[in-house]
């Protein structure tokens, strides 16, 4: 299992010091980042809390940052953590503001966290990266940093990079299995699948006791098509612990991924009534909201991505909020119904005060995506190009994989229907992994008479094993369309 949440995770360090302050006699060469705070109970938590991160028990690492901070509220590191697992927008905005507040009091090891951190979250990518590579040059032995580094990279899905860091972690330190899992993930999602399930196996031999190896390897499985390997797995991590939702979870995607929707509904029931968390909850929601989707019985998706929405608003989780609406427009018939759920998904945008600079423009991106795909599809220029202009102008100013994505999908689709193939192949290509657009690249190669192309899209198409909504509305047409020999020569 990795962490997962709607918007690019970043994972903070901490090394457990039993001097006061723990980085006044530590300098810039110690093997390891230091921690700043006065309290001993405070520092124990923590490192607990850290524990429990590695080993993905997600709630209760939070509880530990939180147990930390009530110890000493001048926790820099803890409020950073918190702030990045915390699933409530409030909570993460005081804690961001707070450790940045506290980050002169701390060593410079720790600004440098912070200032990775706050960067990330406030959109400012660059900043932030050149804060996380001075870390690592400060710290280039401690496994936590690289295994962080590694990881932030792999949710950027910069998984070249991913892989070097990681691959040296794991050389230095065959017996971590934090790294392990991660640089198994990184070799799945760039399709080294061989590599993966060695990775799978090592992490399973070192935990044999725990859920979570046996999470990922299902997850891996899955994302390669072994739906009935991933079950195994899957149901192998519940033994261990009948409480592990996410395992739950992992059962129902895969059931929907097979097809088997009525099935998937009452895992996904499992799943929901075992959810940690409100927002997850309206998470595994939306995930069984999309079953209909595929069943295409669109009445009754529509009323429960409205329930999302409903509750999303009134609990004030303005992302969900929007998430919901702007997955309703993928699947509404009629034009107008789509652009009326992209404008209700705007409007929770608009309306939200905590929600983190990052997460608005990522989905601000979404969202111009979609409505620029609606209206490509639809041949509607009046709403096609300010759309595309909008999204032009948020990825030049941002580093986000995100709303780079979003863009070259968006402009793909354009290119295509004005009938200019091979420029749109071109940008359809950034965005490969994602159904609707390898669905509109297929289209593309055959128009542009690209035939070569076809083994590299089978390829590819195998791989679209992810429970999206774009995966809901796309995959089987996809699938059936790049299968069908049309581009052969």
């Amino acid at each position: 299992m990795r962490l997962h949440r709607a918007v690019t995770l970043v994972f903070v360090l901490a090394v457990l010091f039993s001097v006061v302050p723990a980085w006044a006699r530590t300098n810039a060469a110690s093997a390891h980042l230091p921690i700043t705070s006065r309290s001993r109970p405070a520092r124990n938590l923590f490192e607990h809390a850290w524990v429990d991160l590695e080993a993905l028990r997600t709630e209760q690492a939070v509880d530990g940052y939180r147990a930390a901070i009530q110890e000493d509220p001048k926790f820099a590191q803890a409020l950073v953590l918190l702030a990045y697992l915390t699933t409530d927008p409030s909570e993460e905005s005081r804690a961001l503001d707070q450790a940045q507040h506290l980050a002169r009091k701390v060593s410079p090891g720790e600004r440098l966290l912070i200032s990775w951190i706050v960067g990330v979250r406030a959109g400012e990518v660059v900043p932030g990266i050149a804060a996380m590579n001075d870390l690592l040059s400060m710290y280039p032995n401690d496994r936590r940093v690289t295994f962080l580094a590694g990881r932030w990279l792999v949710t950027r899905e910069r998984y070249e990079q991913a892989e070097m860091l990681l691959e040296r972690a794991v050389a230095a330190y065959p017996d971590y299995p934090a790294a392990i899992n991660e640089l198994g993930y990184a070799y799945a999602y760039s399709g080294q699948f061989r590599k993966a399930f060695a990775m799978m196996e090592r992490y399973v031999a070192l935990e044999p006791g725990s859920p979570n190896p046996q999470d990922s390897y299902a997850e891996i499985l899955r994302h390669a098509g072994d739906f009935q390997g991933a079950l195994q797995h899957y149901r192998a991590a519940l033994k261990l612990d009948p409480k592990f939702v996410s395992s739950q979870l992992g059962v129902a995607d895969t059931y929907a991924l097979m097809g088997e929707e009525d099935s998937a509904r009452q895992e996904y029931a499992r799943a929901i009534q075992k959810a940690e968390t409100d927002s997850d909850r309206l998470e595994y929601e939306m995930h069984a909201a999309a079953t209909y989707v595929r069943e295409h019985r669109l009445v009754e998706a529509d009323q429960a991505f409205r329930a999302v929405a409903h509750e999303a608003h009134a609990k004030n989780y303005a992302r969900i909020e929007a998430e919901a609406n702007r997955r309703m427009a993928w699947y509404q018939p009629q034009f107008e119904q789509a652009m009326e759920a992209l404008r209700s998904a705007e409007q929770a945008l608009d309306e939200a005060h905590t929600i983190a600079a990052a997460d608005r423009k990522d989905e601000q991106a979404r969202i111009l995506r979609v409505r620029a795909g609606r209206a490509a599809r639809a041949g509607n220029n009046a709403v096609l190009e300010p759309a595309l202009r909008q999204l032009q102008e948020l990825a030049e100013g941002s580093r986000s994989q995100v709303v780079q994505r979003a863009y070259h999908a968006a402009m793909g689709a354009a290119l295509l229907a004005k009938g200019q193939a091979a420029e749109a192949a071109v940008h359809l290509e950034e965005d490969r992994n994602d159904p609707l657009s390898l669905e509109l690249l297929a289209q593309a190669y055959q128009q542009a008479g690209m035939k070569d192309k076809q083994p590299e899209l089978e390829a590819r198409s195998a791989c679209l094993n992810e429970p999206t909504i774009e995966q809901a509305v796309a995959a089987p047409e996809a699938h059936a369309f790049l299968q069908s020999g049309r581009l052969a020569p």
